[in-house]
């Protein structure tokens, strides 16, 4: 995402739905995955627009939060710096690998 599409996103919300705060947002992004997940699991092709939607409901939830474009993008670079460090498991049974904690 490029910081215009992120500053269009948190502008084109704020006018829409001015009373959402990032905890609404939050909520609905759940809402959100869990409509992403039916669509892979019954292999809905379309499944992109739930991606979009996922990504526009995170970023307007991080903007309410306070966040710039460029405060997302350093955090993005310092989680990954941190994953990029770390010793990962093996997958458990849904395929999901989590960091060995030390």
């Amino acid at each position: 995402m490029i910081k215009e599409q992120f500053e269009h996103i948190s502008d084109w919300q704020t006018k829409t739905f001015g009373q959402a705060t990032a905890l609404s947002k939050i909520v609905h992004l759940k809402q959100e995955v869990q409509e992403l997940e039916a669509d892979i699991r019954s292999g809905n092709i379309e499944r992109r627009l739930e991606y979009a939607d996922c990504f526009i409901l995170l970023f307007g939830a991080a903007s309410s939060d306070g966040m710039s474009y460029q405060d997302i993008t350093a955090c993005i670079n310092e989680k990954m710096r941190i994953n990029e460090n770390r010793v990962w498991g093996l997958p458990d049974e849904n395929g999901v690998v989590n960091h060995i904690k030390s």
